[in-house]
């Protein structure tokens, strides 16, 4: 491989091409003289994320690897349409790429999305992978994550591009954690821009990516070199217990919970992250980073572990309308957060189907209706996930569970006796 010489502008630049068959991969590589002899590091990234997401790891991690950005088919900035691929598929492409450009070995990094792809290649060619670092990654098919992926393919579908940005904005930031997190109004506001303005070519490519994760049944295999699964305290898109489940599935695996972050990290607490991948890539140990606790994967206790709390409205009753039979419904509200809430009907008087999609819950005291989908149910109750679709209701939503007074918080007995867990 041709290494050049790196500099901010460099990341702009346009990138190499090398073609594995009839896929294109997009790539830039830097080194500097000191560095030469050691394996490079590669980074896969995540959806919305370009070379330049990357600035921050590249620069530090130059100095002592030499580094490696690439964009496979649908990834990144690489606009090459691929919906025959599956995500065991980007194995052998990665390894047909490093094959072709003389990579011996490699060490690589892979963020959400790009985590699956990276996994998959480590468990698959470990003779060509030094060390592995993941972070944001599922073994599991968690019915409240597929739900809100094949939700956001809907809204794509319809040009809804708005509803489809928030809610992406709300999946990826846990927004009932936006204190500890130092999330801004200007962070959600330019992260919401830039998805709502995908072209068709973006648009089109992040539908494919999902549905590839969609028909993706999971890991037949799991790395066997030394692995790094981080995670973020609050994570609440992949759970930290889920990223806690695939380092136990790891022989050589090491668990890091970076503290006070969510989903996205790297930018949240980007000082704690990059020491995190500068120490694992280079081989020092791990311990004593500020902000940053290590388990060993098999010893993290995520018993009780609950990512927002559950509050319960004093106020009773409120009314859910099925907006595909035009009737509404009295309901006692048991529990609410963020993400979802869990009524009880008063009246047993709606039959719940698997097409009992259209169901909108009234909450006076916010404004708005919330468009929720029932993921459990008996005879009386349902618990349903609230689907961000608007972000002025998303906020009032926010403010609601923040500020309203008439709650009972979930240390109370009341709330404790509900069944059910909210994501």
């Amino acid at each position: 491989m041709n290494f050049s010489t790196y500099s901010p502008a460099a990341l702009k630049s346009a990138p190499s091409i090398q073609m594995v068959g009839e896929y294109k991969v997009e790539f830039l590589a830097y080194e500097s003289p000191d560095n030469m002899d050691k394996a490079p590091v590669m980074f896969l990234g995540g959806a919305f994320q370009s070379f330049s997401s990357f600035r921050n790891e590249v620069e530090q991690i130059l100095e002592h690897c030499p580094v490696i950005l690439a964009d496979f088919p649908s990834q990144g900035s690489n606009d090459q349409l691929a919906p025959d691929l599956d995500m065991e598929d980007y194995a052998d492409l990665i390894a047909g790429f490093l094959t072709s450009q003389n990579v011996r070995k490699v060490q690589l990094m892979g963020v959400s999305y790009g985590s699956a792809m990276a996994t998959l290649f480590a468990s698959k060619y470990p003779e060509l992978i030094e060390r592995l670092l993941i972070s944001g990654i599922t073994c599991f098919r968690r019915e409240s994550l597929i739900t809100l992926l094949e939700d956001s393919l809907k809204l794509l579908e319809t040009g809804d591009m708005d509803a489809f940005a928030t809610t992406a904005v709300c999946n990826l930031i846990n927004h009932n954690r936006m204190e500890e997190t130092n999330i801004g109004a200007t962070y959600r506001r330019l992260l919401f821009r830039q998805i709502a303005r995908l072209n068709d070519n973006e648009r089109m490519r992040y539908a494919q990516n999902t549905r590839r994760l969609l028909r993706f049944e999971g890991f037949p295999a799991f790395p066997v070199c030394e692995t790094l699964i981080a995670t973020g305290e609050y994570d609440n898109f992949t759970l930290p217990q889920e990223n806690a489940a695939v380092a136990r599935q790891c022989p050589n695996g090491t668990f890091a919970v970076i503290r006070n972050a969510d989903h996205l990290a790297q930018f949240e607490q980007k000082s704690a992250s990059m020491e995190v991948v500068c120490r694992f890539m280079t081989g020092q140990p791990l311990e004593g980073i500020p902000g940053v606790d290590i388990y060993d994967p098999q010893a993290f206790d995520f018993a009780n572990q609950r990512l927002q709390a559950r509050l319960r409205p004093m106020e009773q009753p409120y009314t859910l309308v099925d907006k595909a039979t035009g009737k509404s419904h009295t309901v006692r509200m048991l529990n609410i957060n963020f993400s979802g809430c869990e009524l009880e009907q008063i009246h047993v008087d709606m039959a719940l189907t698997e097409a009992s999609d259209e169901l909108y819950l009234e909450l006076p005291e916010t404004g708005h209706t919330y468009h929720v989908r029932v993921l459990a149910k008996d005879k009386k109750r349902m618990r349903c996930l609230i689907m961000q679709r608007d972000i002025k209701a998303a906020e009032s939503l926010l403010s609601y569970l923040k500020e309203h007074l008439l709650m009972i918080r979930d240390n109370q007995p009341a709330v404790e006796e509900v069944a059910g867990r909210l994501a």
